[in-house]
């Protein structure tokens, strides 16, 4: 995704320091609150794909399908020895009601449906994991599958973001991180399209600077931010105003 290339590459540059101490601005992308990286849970065959780039879902929504005919075949046979016990369970109380059968015998009876039961879900347990839900509300903005591959455990299948919320990552030179403050106000003004200046704050201050480059890396966050601009927009941060 562009906005996390920006990151990784580090594009955030220092564009100007002004002439107050308390007044600095930075250029950096404005990337969502909250993302996830969606992953397949085993080995399997991608039976079907609902969704698209661009589409919005909702947490609990099916991603995809996973296609294992082993993992069926394993569920159902469980559900039959399930219901057998079960049938002989009920059977035996009855007989044990008449006090035609002992107590230990319908107790065995009893610890057998048990099991079954446990093993049944253990067997749904396992075909539930052909389905790759959305692990929360929010846009797709990956998919990297299609019907009929072959996908490997833990592979990366899909990616949803929370478009509203957005941040910024900025790296404030040393010199100049005695006038940053928690909930110092921010403004953040795109590079292109509408030039809206966006209101936010910053909620986080690394504890340490980077040795490499004397820079510590400030968080700001934008309520609502995605309402004016997209996921990755690069803007120009004022921080102290």
């Amino acid at each position: 995704m562009i906005y996390n290339a920006m990151f990784l590459c580090g594009i955030l540059i220092l564009v100007a320091a002004r002439a107050s101490a308390e007044e600095l601005m930075l250029r950096a992308p404005l990337v969502p609150v909250r993302s996830a990286t969606v992953y397949a849970g085993m080995n399997a065959r991608m039976q079907q794909v609902n969704f698209e780039v661009g589409d919005r879902v909702v947490k609990g929504d099916t991603l995809m399908v996973l296609t294992r005919r082993d993992l069926r075949v394993k569920e159902a046979a469980a559900r039959i020895a399930l219901k057998k016990a079960q049938t002989l369970q009920a059977r035996l109380e009855v007989l044990h009601d008449k006090k035609l059968i002992s107590d230990q015998q319908l107790e065995n009876v009893r610890f057998d449906a048990e099991v079954a039961h446990y093993n049944w879900v253990a067997a749904q347990m396992e075909l539930d994991r052909t389905a790759i839900i959305a692990p929360q509300d929010g846009l797709v903005v990956e998919v990297n599958v299609k019907p009929g591959d072959w996908i490997l455990a833990y592979s990366a299948v899909a990616r949803v973001i929370d478009p509203r919320d957005l941040q910024a990552f900025m790296f404030v030179p040393e010199g100049k991180m005695n006038a940053i403050q928690i909930n110092m106000p921010l403004s953040a003004v795109p590079i292109a399209g509408r030039k809206r200046a966006l209101p936010g704050r910053i909620v986080g201050i690394s504890p340490v600077i980077d040795p490499e480059n004397g820079t510590c890396k400030v968080t700001g966050l934008f309520l609502n931010a995605g309402k004016y601009v997209r996921p990755g927009a690069l803007v120009n941060v004022t921080i102290g105003r």
